[in-house]
C-alpha cells in the first residue's frame, strides 16, 4: 500500500454561445481530443499529454478517467557520495511522472491523484486540457471546412477550480493578521446554478450581460469566520484570491509582510492509499468518493444532463 496526494476540484467546460455543458460533447470533442496524443509543450524538454482516457463504469456510475503524463528530461549536474564528496556530472535522464484523473459526470466534480513528486498538478491539468481541446478543434475544423462538414463548437470557457474546505482555508490563514481583500471570480457553470441561490443569480446576470466572466471584490472584510465560510461554500463554483497581511515582521523596519493567496493554494489536498500501480487503480480512486462530501453534491440540472446522456448512450449501444 502506498500513499498518494489527491486534489478535489470542480470542472466547468461549456461550448458555444449557448454554453452547452461538457457532457453534450464527450463523443464529438472531448474523448477524441484527449486521445489524440496532442502534446502541450512546457519549456524546452517537457511535454504534457493525456493517455488511456475513456468512459469507465464504476459501481454503476459512468466516469471519464485517464492519465495525464509529463514527459520530460531530468538533468543531473552534480552528485555526492561519501568517498568522493561533491562532483560535477552531466547526466540526462528521461522521466515521465504522471497523475490519474477522474471526472464524475453526475456533477462535474473531479479528482487528480499524483503518482509522485513532480507529477502534474491541477494547474497543469487545467492548462493542458485547455491547450489540447482547442488545438484539436482547430485542426478538426480545418479538415471539416475542406469537406464542407458542420464545424465543431469551440469551448466558451474551461475552468478547473480546486474545492476548498474549512480546514484548508484556515490553514492558509493561520499566520494572517488581516485579510485586505477577497476576490471571487465567476465563470460559466455546467448546470450548477441551482446549487446555491447566490451563484444562480450571478450566473444568470452574467448570461444576460453576455459576459464570459464576472468578479466581486470585498475590501477589508472584518469577519474572518465569514470569509472562511464564503470560500468553503463556493464549492468550486468561483475562483478565489485573497490579499493578506501577515502577523510576523519581514524586515528591520518592522513592515508587515503582505502577499496574494491564489486559488490553488487554498484548495484541499488529501491522502489516498493505493495498492499496486496508480495507473491501474481506478476502482480504488473511485472508492474514495464516498467519504468526500463535495464529490457527492449533485444539482438537479446536472442529474437531468447525466440521465439524458445515459439514455442516448443506451440507445446507441
Amino acid at each position: 500500500m502506498e500513499t498518494k496526494k489527491m486534489t478535489v476540484a470542480n470542472i466547468n467546460m461549456v461550448f458555444g454561445k449557448d454554453e452547452e455543458p461538457m457532457i453534450y460533447h464527450l463523443d464529438d470533442i472531448i474523448l477524441p481530443a484527449l486521445n489524440s496524443q496532442i502534446k502541450k509543450k512546457s519549456g524546452r524538454d517537457t511535454r504534457l499529454f493525456f493517455e488511456d482516457v475513456k468512459l469507465r463504469e464504476l459501481k454503476n456510475e459512468i466516469v471519464l478517467a485517464g492519465l495525464l503524463i509529463k514527459d520530460t528530461i531530468l538533468e543531473v549536474r552534480s552528485e555526492y557520495n561519501d568517498s568522493d564528496g561533491l562532483k560535477n556530472t552531466n547526466i540526462q535522464m528521461p522521466s515521465a511522472p504522471y497523475s490519474l484523473f477522474m471526472i464524475f459526470l453526475k456533477n462535474h466534480r473531479m479528482v487528480l491523484v499524483k503518482n509522485q513528486k513532480g507529477s502534474p498538478d491541477i494547474r497543469s491539468f487545467n492548462s493542458t486540457l485547455h491547450n489540447v481541446i482547442n488545438t484539436y478543434i482547430t485542426s478538426e475544423n480545418e479538415r471539416r471546412k475542406i469537406e464542407e462538414k458542420e464545424l465543431l463548437l469551440r469551448p466558451k470557457s474551461i475552468n478547473v477550480t480546486g474545492i476548498k474546505t474549512e480546514e484548508s482555508v484556515k490553514e492558509v490563514l493561520k499566520d494572517v493578521e488581516k485579510v485586505e481583500s477577497i476576490t471571487l471570480k465567476f465563470y460559466p457553470l455546467n448546470g450548477e446554478w441551482d446549487l446555491d441561490p447566490l451563484y444562480g443569480v450571478i450566473d444568470e446576470t452574467r448570461k444576460k450581460l453576455n459576459s464570459r466572466t464576472g468578479r466581486m471584490v470585498f475590501n477589508s472584510p472584518g469577519n474572518t469566520n465569514a470569509v472562511i465560510k464564503i470560500i468553503e461554500e463556493s464549492d468550486g463554483m468561483a475562483e478565489t484570491q485573497m490579499k493578506v497581511r501577515y502577523s510576523n515582521d519581514s524586515s528591520l523596519s518592522g513592515t508587515k509582510r503582505t502577499a496574494t493567496i491564489k486559488d490553488s493554494q487554498i484548495s484541499e489536498n488529501m491522502n489516498i492509499d493505493v495498492s499496486g500501480e496508480l495507473k491501474d487503480a481506478y476502482d480504488e480512486v473511485y472508492g474514495a468518493k464516498g467519504d468526500i462530501k463535495s464529490l457527492n453534491t449533485e444539482s438537479a440540472h446536472n442529474i437531468i444532463y447525466y440521465e439524458e446522456f445515459l439514455r442516448k448512450r443506451n440507445n446507441n449501444g
